[in-house]
């Protein structure tokens, strides 16, 4: 994978982050979490495509329903601090 996302280099447009949690729930899609609570190697994810030139925004983009009922400021929050513990 790391092979293709240096190949990709300069044509990579957008990176959105979320860990993927186990087990998976039913309706896989909301089996999403914070970075850093899941079992996805995020670090190493972005030591790559960064290594391949990439200096766009990066999104945190999870899809779980118990995150979506908690204050959005609270998400807001922890989204945050998993972006600066979990990729940087």
């Amino acid at each position: 994978m790391h092979e293709q996302i240096a190949r990709a280099g300069a044509r990579i447009a957008a990176f959105q982050v979320a860990d993927w949690v186990t087990p998976l729930p039913e309706g896989v899609l909301l089996g999403r979490a914070l970075p850093g609570e899941g079992c996805v190697e995020l670090r190493r994810l972005w030591q790559a495509v960064d290594a391949a030139g990439y200096t766009g925004p990066v999104e945190v983009e999870v899809f779980r329903a118990d995150l979506w009922s908690r204050p959005g400021p609270e998400i807001l929050a922890a989204a945050i601090t998993a972006h600066r513990t979990h990729l940087v």
